[in-house]
């Protein structure tokens, strides 16, 4: 399992505001999308308060994480989306 980062730093790629049934509308359908894929993990998603940030995964490949986030949002992700290993 590898960790996959998607970045939201440009305007297009940066997280609106949403309120907190939007969030959840989200949360229900990426959850009901990942039980298509039981070998990957959403870990969380981080952003400051102008929505630039960050959503951590785990799973085989970015590719895999670019078809979710399209399955679930309607697009792919914006900005980068890559494989990182941890060196500290």
């Amino acid at each position: 399992m590898e960790k996959v980062l998607i970045f939201h730093y440009t305007e297009e790629g940066r997280l609106p505001k949403l309120s907190k049934k939007e969030l959840e509308d989200i949360m229900a359908q990426l959850y009901e999308v990942l039980k298509d894929y039981p070998e990957v993990k959403f870990n969380g998603t981080y952003v400051d308060e102008n929505g630039m940030g960050i959503y951590d995964w785990n799973a085989p490949n970015a590719n895999i994480v670019k078809e979710i986030v399209k399955k679930v949002l309607g697009t792919p992700p914006a900005d980068p989306v890559i494989m990182v290993k941890q060196v500290l």
